[in-house]
Parts: structure tokens; C-alpha cells; sequence
């Protein structure tokens, strides 16, 4: 066994090769005076800053973690390390966040009353308070641990710290929570809340190509998520070593996360499995359980699968309670994005139709054509919740474009008709209350849904490998959630997910009159990356006989760069410096057979960095 100095230079090497400097922090036993290093028991923690990638506005450097030990002990190290940062992520980002799940008119003085405001976003944390406790037994138990370590450290650190257990359990629990409510919007129709005043901050990309130069594997993925004002400057990157756990192995992770956060928003592990989390807005939720999910799932994959196919099984076995999308690949070439739901209990069937209106539903095809399909074309099944699809999964593209033409049809009435359709079984009683008491409300609303119900005609064209059918993120093209989207890819070293399911019986599951009205126009940008992104993949491909390079990879997943082609997506008009424009979650490219992970966050103008796993892996 190495000496703890032999461990300590060996790490500050690997920092030192990646542009990163190990940063003293105070030593909570010696008020005043710094370590370069912390220990919990005979496990080690390391900051460290970047050399030169600093914020564009705050000029503060990267931060980058180490930490090993138990997982009370890694919670104690970083806990020790960043107190102040998990102290703003626990208390400031967990306060507003809550107001991106705001629609625009309950944000908006003129169409709200402060106090509505307020009261909505105190409806929205008792929700996410209450239910956070009751989740735990559907979390395993190291990530528990994990919290109390944090809390422990940063008391350590800070004898007066805001962080506590409680909010701790919120910031990591708490937005699945809340999702599982929105998605679903029960909750808030029994309170009279109508869905103009909610939504879903849907965006998020990924993909996996492999067979790249010098046969590399990348995979890339943004993670497009409201920063608070506070994750902007508290991102970071976190290397975790755990120590075995039961007798059973657990990999290292490099992590793209903030202190505070236990799971991953991207998370690469020292076998080289890689794996991201995309929001998918569905009905397959359960507000009562809702279970491991995103971020925690995320990591918890990270530290015990060796390959995607065995991160696909672990996601499985999970008691998930919101629908999500996961992409994962590793150092194989093997790819998978599984396209989860609720968990199901084995054996029962899976259950997609419940919540799509009449009107849709007579046009849908049912189960037994389901399963003859299947049959035929050996398409995925189903499986506790879930379908998995991987770089060969191709459904029949003639039975997509026969259904799809049907539901353009269905789509192309006179909307006043589509609304009852669409509203009446679920939201009769609200709608009386919102037309009749409330005319200007109705009257946006009405709007509302006008906006959403305006869709273009079928176009088979549409549907090709190279395709779009919304021009651009601004568009109104798509029947709203309504249809069937296609499947782009046609190459086997190729996979995408933006946030629409492509296999068809999960996207059922988000065929209903809530998640229309809650995602709004944001089911055409979803549809546009999705098309955007393939034509520059094909793109780079088709430019690259001898297979994409590193560079070009990081473009592809960097596509809504507001300094790059399309300047307006996150920049509209121009109004800011495009260096000034805030990272919404993180960019974030991995290639999986070196072990890489590059990572934007912050601000568009910072300076990407970067982290190379196996240095810090014994």
C-alpha cells in the first residue's frame, strides 16, 4: 500500500497534468491556517483550481475535487472542502430554482400579484419538503450516508453553516419530486391551478459515436438546466474513489456536478462508462413513490456497472418514480438511451394509454399490434417501465408514417374542438372555473392553446434520415406532443436523444392534454435539435472518411454555442456578449476509451476543462 505522501503526489501530478493546481483549504482543527489536503480516517481530499479557465464575469478559477473513503467520508472531505458552496446550493439554488418550473405569466408583475407568486413557490417547496423524507427507502443507503457526511463536513468547516440534512434531502431529492407532480399536474388541478401557470424546463442533448479516429468513442451531451444564478458559479468537477462496499467493487467517477449535488449530471466511471440524464415530459410518473431517479441514478450506475449493458439492467431494477431519458455508452462502442417510466412490478403489462384523450386514442394503434410488431421486426418490449433502444433499433418506418398520418389528420380541426377534446376529461371542472369566473385568464389561455394547436401539414419528407419537420426552435410545426417522432439515425455507430421518446409505446405515455399544454412550443424545439443535431452529425461524419476528431466532437455537442451558427438560441437579438451568456446546466464531452471528460459550465466564454480518470486511479 502507498504511503499517504506517495497518494497525495500522485494526484497532485494528475491535477498538475490537467491544467489544475491543488488549492490549500482551512483546516477546521486550526483556525487560520490551511492543509492541502484533508482526511477522514486514511481517505483523502484534494481541491484543486484551474491554472487558466476562469468565470468570463466573477474571474473565479475551475474548481475540481478529489475525493476517496466511504461515503460518509467523501461527503466529510468535500463538505470540509466547499462548505460555501454547498451552503448556496442548499439554501439559495434550492429557494429559486422553484421559479423555473414558473410559467411566464405567474412570473410577469403585470399578470400576477406578488403574493400569487409567493404562494406558488411555497406550494411547489412543501411539496418538494414533504415528500423528500418519505423517498428514502427507494434510495440506497451510501447516498444517505453521503448527505450526513456532508453535513458533518461543512459543520466541520463552519460551526454556523445554513446546510442541514433537511435541505440537503431537497436539493437532492426534491426535483424529481416535483416533477412526478408537474408531470402529471393531478395536484395542481385539485387546486385550481391551471397549466398556464406552470412549466417544464425541458432541454437537453446527447449522443454516442463511436468508431471516431483512432477508434475513439465520444460521447457528448449538454444538460440544459436552469442555473438559479447560483449553479453558474458552483459547478465543478468531482472525482469520487470509493472504497468497496459489501465486498463488491465499485468504479472511480469523474462527475460533472456541484458541491451539494450526490448524483452526476454527466458522470464517466474508470471502465469507461459514460452516462447523462434528459428530461422527458410523461405521464408515467408516480407523485406517491417517486423513487431513484436522474442525477443519483445517474451516479449510483457510474459506481457499479462496468459496461452500458449492466448500467441498462441497474436502471431496470431501480424503483424509478419519473420519467426520464438516459443516454450511457462505453468504451466498447456498445450505446444504449433507455426510455424510462415508472417501474411496473414484473410481469404486469405496460400501461401507455391511460391518459391520451379519446380524440387521439381511436387513431392509436393498440396492444396487439404492439406485439405483432414485435414479433416481425424483433422491436424492444417494454420492461418494468421502460424501453431500451441501442444503435440497431429500427421500427418499421412505413407503420410510423401510416400512424402519423392519421394523427396529422386528427390534429387538423378547427382547434376550439381539439381544446374540448383535449381538456373536457380531465380538466372539466377547472376549465368551468377558468372561463366562467376568469375572462381575461381564459382569454391567454385560449391563446395559449391556439399557439399550440397551429401545426404544418404531413409531410412525408419530413421523415427522411436527414429530415426536419419544425425549420427551426422557433417554429410551429409539430401536431404538439401528438405524433410519432421519427428515428433519424440509421448508422450503427451512431445514437441521439434530445427529449422526445422514439419508441412508440413510451411516447404514448406523452400523448395527453396536460403535457401539451405544460411543454407548449418546446415540443417543436425538442423535435428541431433532435433533427439539428443528426444533420451535423451526419455532416462530420460524411467530412471525416478517417473517422471525427476530438475537436469536431466537442463542436458537435457545443451546437447552440451562442458564439458559434445559431447566436440566437441562447441569445436572442443579441442583447448580450455572447461570452456573458449563462451555460443552462453543462456541455460535456467524453471519450470513453482514454477515459476523458471535457466539460463547459459557467459561462459561454470559459474556457472548457478537462479531466483524464485513469491518472487518478491507482
Amino acid at each position: 500500500m502507498r504511503s499517504l505522501s506517495e497518494r497525495f503526489s500522485a494526484v497532485e501530478a494528475a491535477f498538475a497534468t490537467d491544467g489544475f493546481a491543488v488549492h490549500p483549504t482551512p483546516d477546521p482543527a486550526r483556525p487560520g491556517l490551511t492543509r492541502p489536503f484533508h482526511l477522514a480516517g486514511n481517505a483523502m481530499g484534494i481541491a484543486a483550481v484551474h491554472r487558466s479557465a476562469r468565470s468570463t464575469l466573477t474571474l473565479a478559477p475551475k474548481k475540481a475535487f478529489y475525493v476517496e473513503g466511504d461515503n460518509f467520508e467523501m461527503g466529510w472531505l468535500l463538505g470540509c472542502m466547499a462548505e460555501a458552496d454547498v451552503a448556496r446550493m442548499a439554501t439559495d439554488f434550492v429557494r429559486d430554482v422553484v421559479f423555473a418550473f414558473f410559467g411566464e405569466d405567474t412570473l410577469s408583475a403585470r399578470d400576477a400579484d406578488p403574493a400569487a407568486r409567493e404562494g406558488m413557490r411555497d406550494l411547489i417547496v412543501r411539496i418538494i419538503a414533504s415528500a423528500a423524507e418519505k423517498m428514502l427507502p427507494d434510495i440506497p443507503q451510501e447516498y444517505v450516508e453521503e448527505i450526513d457526511g456532508l453535513v458533518a463536513g461543512c459543520r466541520a468547516a463552519n460551526p454556523r453553516t445554513p446546510v442541514t440534512r433537511e435541505r440537503l434531502l431537497a436539493l437532492n431529492l426534491g426535483i424529481d419530486c416535483l416533477l412526478a407532480h408537474i408531470y402529471t399536474g393531478r395536484l395542481f388541478a385539485e387546486r385550481g391551478v391551471h397549466p398556464r401557470m406552470l412549466r417544464a424546463p425541458i432541454g437537453c442533448n446527447a449522443f454516442s459515436l463511436s468508431g471516431a479516429a483512432d477508434d475513439r468513442h465520444f460521447f457528448g451531451r449538454d444538460f440544459m438546466f436552469p442555473t438559479a444564478g447560483v449553479f453558474q458559479d458552483t459547478a465543478c468537477l468531482l472525482i469520487h474513489v470509493p472504497a468497496d462496499r459489501s465486498g463488491r467493487r465499485r468504479y472511480a467517477v469523474a462527475s460533472q456536478s456541484a458541491p451539494g449535488f450526490i448524483g452526476s449530471i454527466t458522470a464517466l466511471n474508470s471502465a469507461g462508462v459514460a452516462m447523462g440524464v434528459d428530461m422527458l415530459p410523461s405521464t408515467s410518473c408516480d407523485p406517491g413513490r417517486p423513487g431513484l431517479n436522474s442525477l443519483l441514478l445517474v451516479r449510483d450506475c457510474a459506481h457499479r456497472c462496468g459496461s452500458a449493458a449492466e448500467a441498462v439492467n441497474r436502471i431496470r431494477e431501480a424503483q424509478r418514480g419519473v420519467s426520464w431519458l438516459y443516454p450511457v455508452a462505453d468504451a466498447t462502442g456498445e450505446a444504449f438511451v433507455v426510455e424510462a417510466g415508472r417501474t411496473t412490478p414484473r410481469g404486469r403489462p405496460f400501461p401507455p394509454f391511460a391518459a391520451v384523450p379519446r380524440h387521439y386514442r381511436r387513431r392509436l394503434p393498440g396492444r396487439a399490434t404492439f406485439a405483432r410488431i414485435r414479433r416481425a421486426f424483433d422491436t424492444p418490449c417494454p420492461d418494468r417501465g421502460m424501453v431500451v433502444r441501442d444503435s440497431l433499433f429500427r421500427y418499421p418506418t412505413d407503420r410510423i408514417a401510416e400512424w402519423n398520418e392519421e394523427l396529422w389528420k386528427a390534429f387538423d380541426r378547427d382547434w376550439r374542438a381539439r381544446l374540448r377534446d383535449l381538456l373536457g376529461e380531465v380538466f372539466g371542472a377547472l376549465i368551468d372555473l377558468v372561463a366562467g369566473r376568469h375572462t381575461g385568464t381564459w382569454k391567454r389561455f385560449e391563446a395559449e392553446i391556439g399557439d399550440i394547436m397551429c401545426g404544418l401539414d404531413f409531410r412525408t419528407a419530413d421523415f427522411s434520415e436527414r429530415g426536419f419537420i419544425a425549420p427551426d426552435w422557433k417554429a410551429t410545426a409539430c401536431p404538439g406532443p401528438f405524433y410519432f417522432p421519427p428515428q433519424r439515425e440509421s448508422r450503427p455507430d451512431m445514437l441521439i436523444a434530445t427529449n422526445h421518446a422514439l419508441c412508440p409505446e413510451m411516447r404514448i405515455t406523452g400523448m395527453n392534454e396536460w403535457t401539451a399544454l405544460l411543454a407548449g412550443g418546446s415540443q417543436n424545439d425538442i423535435q428541431w435539435r433532435y433533427d439539428e443535431l443528426n444533420r451535423r452529425i451526419l455532416e462530420a461524419v460524411d467530412a471525416a472518411p478517417g473517422g471525427v476528431e476530438e475537436e469536431a466532437a466537442w463542436r458537435l455537442i457545443d451546437f447552440l454555442n451562442p458564439g458559434g451558427d445559431i447566436p440566437e438560441y441562447y441569445n436572442p437579438g443579441g442583447t448580450l456578449d455572447w461570452r456573458r451568456v449563462q451555460v443552462h446546466g453543462s456541455v460535456t464531452l467524453c471519450e470513453l476509451v482514454e477515459r476523458t471528460m471535457t466539460c463547459r459550465f459557467g459561462y459561454y466564454g470559459d474556457e472548457p476543462v478537462t479531466i483524464h480518470l485513469g491518472r487518478y486511479v491507482p
